[in-house]
């Protein structure tokens, strides 16, 4: 499940011009391009760095927006976790988690993805089901998480050298959500989970579309922290689909993932998440 209260910034607002027409702005100011100057990609593949990813997901799901209720350990997870890639952006210059995502895979018919879960016999498209499709090459997005600080950034107008810095690191912080997004199609695609899903607002479906990613509803909303309809997208349309300054975004952060996936692609598979 992802929220859009859980990852919406002033980004993702369906009256921003920033998805219509990317920021209007030259390339030298441009925060798609400069996005991975103030922001890492990375893959949680150890269990600090997991832990890392569930603090933030209580911080988000648990303290924030209460839809999770609070866990001692101030760790969110769930019984998807132990069969999840996780993924996160971090912030540079503070080294702090600036928003994280999960893919939940199966391999197995009975590791059932949370849309099996929730939607079992209710898909209006049964085409695009997940059983229509080997579980090797399904998924399911989710728990994308980032921290009310940059959810609510604003930003700062330039006046002199040192401010446009500033307004384009702001302008950047804003691109996290959408970025967290272009990374889960990476992933999707780098780990051949071509056939992924999500459980959003439809809200939240038509502001991505304008981004250029097309998830495709199969069932009715249901009521489930506000209204949350499943959604399909075959990952290997994205590169045709991304508006092209997006698809440039998420070739960076396929650079900086570069060694880390193909370390972590080649020797590991999902792993225990959690202890």
């Amino acid at each position: 499940m992802s929220s859009l209260a859980a990852v919406a910034d002033t980004a993702f607002s369906p009256s921003a011009n920033t998805l219509a027409a990317p920021f209007n702005c030259t390339s030298l100011y441009n925060p798609l391009l400069h996005f991975p100057d103030f922001y890492q990609a990375r893959l949680a593949s150890v269990q600090e760095h997991r832990n890392e990813t569930f603090r933030l997901r209580h911080k988000v799901y648990c303290e924030e927006l209460r839809y999770e209720p609070p866990r001692p350990n101030k760790l969110e997870y769930d019984q998807f976790d132990h069969r999840a890639i996780h993924c996160a952006i971090k912030h540079t210059d503070s080294d702090t988690l600036a928003g994280t995502v999960r893919l939940i895979t199966s391999a197995a018919p009975e590791q059932l993805l949370p849309v099996e879960c929730y939607f079992a016999n209710s898909f209006t498209n049964t085409a695009l089901a997940p059983a229509n499709f080997p579980r090797r090459n399904i998924c399911e997005i989710s728990r994308l998480a980032v921290p009310r600080d940059i959810r609510h950034s604003q930003i700062i107008e330039a006046t002199d050298d040192y401010s446009a810095l500033t307004s384009l690191q702001g302008q950047c912080r804003k691109l996290v959500s959408v970025a967290l997004y272009l990374l889960a199609t990476l992933m999707c695609v780098r780990d051949d989970r071509y056939h992924a899903y999500v459980m959003i607002e439809p809200s939240l479906a038509r502001i991505l579309k304008r981004v250029g990613i097309h998830f495709v509803q199969i069932a009715e909303a249901i009521d489930f922290n506000g209204k949350r309809a499943p959604y399909y997208l075959d990952m290997r349309t994205t590169r045709a689909t991304l508006k092209s300054d997006y698809l440039k975004l998420r070739n960076a952060l396929d650079e900086q993932l570069f060694e880390q996936s193909s370390e972590y692609f080649h020797a590991t598979r999902p792993q225990l998440a959690y202890r």
